[in-house]
């Protein structure tokens, strides 16, 4: 029992006003401080500090996130206009874009819209490439006026059996009862042999207004006035007591493939291949990526068609020539014989057991054409990859070749330092160039190439 009552104690009952303050002060961390403002540069630094933060944020979770490049559009060409640009934006696809005959090309928007018929004709009465549809329009109706239904079909016809729809507009049934996907071969060989220069003894065709129907000649000369002068063998008995031939000049507009649709396909059809003969088919030129029908190259004489290079791909003749493709093959030839195994080496392309420094069943092989033909059937070199010394390419035995050039660089190396391999790609960047007397002979038996 207490004998205090709290007046007895003031002190304890209300606290003076500094004691409170002295409270304060205790319960203040000692850590903490007064807040003092910033200078600029200390603002300035502040804010840098904290947007070098966020960068460093973003470029962290962009690192996280799987990367999806972009995919470049792939650029198509129309077949009858040569107009280039994207699908779906300028090329349109009635048919799958990598058909057979059409090399990747397609038809552009405004020639979709159009008809096989209007765009043969607009070359036939003379309409260029860059005249706008307005003018090709209004020429065309012109000329149909005077022209009857009979020479439109006639002359049509001979490029399309059926010119009023693409092939690619053709019902379901027609596309599935063309396998051999032929309905647009000769829309399309017609439109490369129509950029193709005429020559002297081509075979040509033309519509002829006095026999109301297409004949075929062969081309003579140019004549001064930019036309072509084309003859005939005579065919009724007038044209006969006159001459052998009948000749006529014409425009080189005028002018087309000597044979028709129906005849093409008579012909394609009895072919081993499916298609033309290959000195009259199309193909895409490895030099310029044109579409082109060839012509004999000065320098591959005795071939018609186009030039092949075991090395580079097809060429047309004018990149045959301009190239100098036969001397890069012959570099490469000589490359393949002095450096490789061009010719075969004994103990190849067998399997051997223990071989020095190889313990264990291998397999040895060599460059030459018999062990690196990728068409010969259950070649064992197919199986044993290889990784290329310059580019770093995997592959198999027939996609490259052996270095056998030892330390030198002019002597052939033995059997045991064969371990050099370059993919096909790196050899022809290194020996498949043009130039001749490239190659040095020593007396000690070493053949050196000259790079430049």
């Amino acid at each position: 029992m207490s004998h205090f009552k709290p007046e007895d104690f003031p002190s304890l009952g209300n606290n003076s006003t500094k004691e409170q303050e002295m409270k304060m002060d205790i319960s203040k961390s000692p850590t903490e401080k007064e807040e003092v403002p910033l200078t600029k540069n200390q603002k300035k630094n502040r804010k840098r500090r904290d947007k070098q933060k966020e960068r460093n944020l973003l470029k962290k979770k962009e690192e996280q996130r799987p990367q999806h490049p972009e995919k470049k559009k792939e650029i198509f060409e129309c077949i009858m206009c040569s107009k280039k640009g994207s699908a779906g934006d300028v090329i349109k696809f009635g048919d799958r874009p990598h058909m057979r005959f059409l090399f990747g090309r397609g038809l552009c928007v405004d020639c979709s819209c159009s008809t096989p018929e209007k765009e043969i004709l607009y070359r036939y009465i003379g309409c260029d490439w860059f005249d706008r549809k307005e003018e090709k329009e209004k020429k065309l109706e012109e000329w149909s006026r005077k022209a009857s239904k009979s020479v439109i079909h006639e002359i049509t016809s001979w490029v399309n059996m059926k010119p009023t729809m693409w092939p690619c507009d053709y019902p379901e049934k027609v596309k599935k009862g063309d396998p051999r996907e032929e309905r647009w071969e000769s829309l399309a060989y017609y439109a490369v042999w129509t950029r193709e220069k005429r020559f002297k003894g081509e075979d040509v065709a033309w519509y002829s207004g006095r026999h109301g129907k297409m004949v075929v000649g062969k081309v003579n000369n140019l004549k001064k006035n930019g036309k072509w002068s084309v003859y005939r063998l005579s065919m009724t008995d007038e044209e006969k007591i006159l001459g052998e031939f009948c000749s006529k000049e014409l425009d080189e507009w005028k002018l087309f493939p000597p044979i028709s649709q129906r005849q093409a396909l008579i012909l394609m059809r009895e072919s081993k291949g499916g298609c033309r003969p290959e000195v009259e088919s199309p193909f895409e030129c490895s030099g310029c990526n044109r579409v082109r029908i060839s012509l004999r190259s000065e320098k591959d004489k005795g071939w018609s068609g186009p030039n092949k290079s075991p090395y580079g791909g097809v060429f047309c003749k004018e990149c045959y020539d301009s190239n100098k493709i036969h001397e890069r093959d012959n570099n490469m030839h000589l490359a393949r014989q002095y450096y490789s195994d061009r010719e075969h080496r004994a103990f190849g392309s067998v399997y051997v057991t223990d071989w020095p420094g190889k313990p264990g069943r291998t397999f040895r092989t060599c460059s030459c054409y018999s062990c690196t033909n990728v068409g010969e059937p259950e070649n064992p070199n197919k199986n044993q990859k290889y990784t290329c010394e310059d580019c770093g390419f995997k592959g198999d035995g027939c996609s490259g070749y052996f270095d056998r050039r030892s330390s030198t660089g002019g002597l052939p190396s033995t059997w045991d330092n064969e371990g050099h391999w370059f993919c096909k790609k790196c050899w022809c960047k290194e020996y498949w160039v043009p130039g001749k007397n490239r190659w040095e002979h020593n007396q000690d038996g070493s053949v050196w190439f000259k790079c430049s």
